[in-house]
């Protein structure tokens, strides 16, 4: 089977030096695109997603190196591979700066054509291999993660049989009583980060399918808070419900929204202090042009609060704040990092701001999709 002709995306602001490269690969086994600008470079990335992109770094307006901040900060062409032309050998700060900012390689003018091709086919056999590991990687965990939720479950379905004697009221050594909650205990959280890493496996491998149906999101927030309010009441933290009435329903997947609500609310759960509250909106609201229509969920307490350091990266996987040794409170630190995927799976936006010691907020947005358009 042949493999198909790499896609180079060349950017210079000179249309002479663009119409000579593309008269030089024209017999190439190569496919060429053209930008005049870094703003036409970035639509024309993110629409035709390049093999790679041969980007000029002398350019008006937008040079090389802001376009290259705008490439890799973009979802959509963060992972394009970059060769950036300098005008000299020997301007090593250049060459220094495009690699610092995510470059793959520098080539030099005037362009050696075959030089070009080479590194262009290194290039794109190197993303190709990434993209294998990656896959294969992610297969493999989600396999490994699968095989062990089933013992862990039926251990789980063990020890609740061995607590019936307790909720029958036999006796039983309070020692024993203590190990079997303690096991009870260990096992559930076990399995709740099984499946955690199950979810994140699946959704970062592309596997997750979104069952979408049109639901008002106020239910799937009632639903979840009426399912935790005895953990709340228990910890005498007032809930403040705030549900704008009117508000279109939206197709989502009910299930993966409400895991986002459940995630969020334990968080608050956590750090909120004992007779804290806990205040839940949720509206309708609309983009700067008024075109799109969104509804935003706002969840905020007045716990321990999160640093401004700790906010860039909270939505990474595996990450546990200072809050979480001050309140001793234990995660698998991939909840919020879920919350992400699912929000971002359907369209939407999500992000949290903190004044530590007074507020912390969560919002998420979801883009008001019908049936049809999903």
């Amino acid at each position: 089977m042949d493999t198909p002709q790499p896609t180079i995306l060349v950017v210079d602001d000179t249309e002479d030096n663009l119409d000579l490269l593309e008269f030089a690969l024209k017999r190439k086994p190569v496919r060429m695109l053209r930008a005049s600008s870094g703003k036409e470079c970035l639509q024309i990335a993110a629409q035709n997603r390049p093999d790679v992109i041969l980007l000029d770094i002398q350019m008006p307006e937008m040079d090389g190196f802001e376009t290259l901040k705008h490439l890799r900060a973009s979802k959509k062409t963060a992972d394009i591979p970059v060769i950036f032309l300098t005008a000299q050998r020997k301007d090593a700060s250049s060459i220094e700066q495009g690699l610092s900012l995510g470059a793959d390689e520098y080539l030099t003018k005037p362009i050696d054509i075959d030089e070009l091709l080479v590194r262009t086919r290194s290039l794109v056999r190197l993303k190709k291999m990434e993209t294998e590991l990656e896959r294969t990687k992610a297969d493999f965990m989600a396999m490994l993660i699968h095989d062990m939720r089933s013992p862990i479950g039926g251990i789980s379905s063990i020890l609740e049989l061995l607590e019936e004697p307790l909720i029958k009221g036999s006796s039983i050594q309070d020692v024993h009583r203590e190990l079997l909650i303690s096991a009870e205990d260990a096992t559930r959280r076990l399995l709740n980060l099984i499946n955690d890493m199950l979810d994140l496996s699946k959704f970062e491998a592309g596997k997750m399918n979104l069952i979408r149906e049109p639901v008002y999101i106020g239910e799937i927030a009632n639903r979840i808070m009426k399912q935790m309010q005895p953990q709340f009441k228990q910890k005498r933290i007032h809930i403040d419900v705030s549900l704008e009435e009117g508000s279109p329903s939206i197709s989502v997947d009910a299930q993966k929204i409400a895991q986002v609500y459940a995630n969020i609310l334990s968080n608050a759960l956590k750090f909120t202090p004992a007779e804290g509250t806990v205040h839940i909106s949720v509206v309708s609201s609309k983009d700067a042009a008024g075109a799109n229509e969104f509804i935003q969920t706002s969840i905020s307490n007045n716990g321990h609060g999160i640093s401004s350091n700790e906010l860039p990266t909270l939505f990474e996987r595996y990450k546990q704040g200072i809050a979480s040794e001050i309140v001793q409170a234990k995660g698998t630190g991939l909840g919020l990092a879920i919350c992400k995927l699912i929000v971002e799976a359907h369209g939407g936006v999500i992000s949290a701001d903190s004044e530590p010691g007074k507020i912390t907020t969560f919002r998420f947005s979801l883009p008001v999709i019908t049936p049809a358009e999903s």
